[in-house]
């Protein structure tokens, strides 16, 4: 099998961190296609995925699997398969809850990297602040969500939400360093240096 996946990616990077943690690292390629925006025509990404859109797995068989979400519920089936924990609890309450909280941190993942792409690729003049502020509205709401709740964050077996949440706080410093997010979240800001010493958070960093 083999990831197209760029390093800049927050949900390409929760592809990677899950074959780091799950043992998958030597079954899985990782290819990046190089520069990818909403305007670029990248001939690698299109090649595995008609929408143009990272991660992309790409089967032995050629064939793709297309949505970081799908993808990663795959690699975890896969996983489980050899004999690895599963990224998501077997009790229904707890498993529901950790979905939930993969869709949260996909979804800020969203708004994030929309507005990254408003900011840096739409010239000066088309940008729309309202929207800008609105969807900092979205992060602010959802990191103070987060907060509240990092007592039920774990650091020593990350699963599928832990994943998430590390992915978008890795996406905040990387793309908005004048964002203090750890402002006011003491709690979310300890998880994140706690959960950053892992290798596979360590091997992934945004770039």
């Amino acid at each position: 099998m083999k990831v197209v996946a760029a390093n800049a990616s927050p949900f390409a990077r929760k592809v990677r961190i899950i074959i780091e943690e799950q043992g998958l690292t030597d079954s899985v390629e990782i290819v990046d296609p190089g520069a990818v925006t909403p305007v670029s025509n990248n001939e690698i990404l299109n090649a595995a995925s008609p929408l143009g859109i990272l991660p992309v797995l790409v089967l032995d068989s050629g064939e793709s699997i297309v949505d970081s979400r799908t993808i990663c519920d795959y690699l975890n089936d896969v996983s489980a398969e050899r004999g690895a924990q599963s990224l998501y609890p077997e009790a229904q309450d707890e498993r529901y809850q950790t979905r939930s909280l993969a869709a949260l941190t996909d979804g800020m993942m969203d708004v994030a990297v929309a507005m990254r792409y408003e900011t840096a690729l739409r010239p000066a003049e088309l940008q729309w602040p309202e929207w800008l502020e609105k969807q900092q509205e979205k992060l602010v709401r959802s990191l103070d969500y987060l907060e509240s709740r990092v007592g039920g964050l774990a650091t020593d077996r990350l699963m599928m939400g832990e994943i998430g949440v590390a992915c978008i706080l890795g996406y905040m410093d990387f793309r908005f360093p004048d964002t203090d997010w750890r402002a006011g979240r003491a709690g979310l800001a300890t998880w994140f240096e706690k959960v950053s010493s892992r290798k596979s958070l360590q091997d992934t960093v945004p770039a």
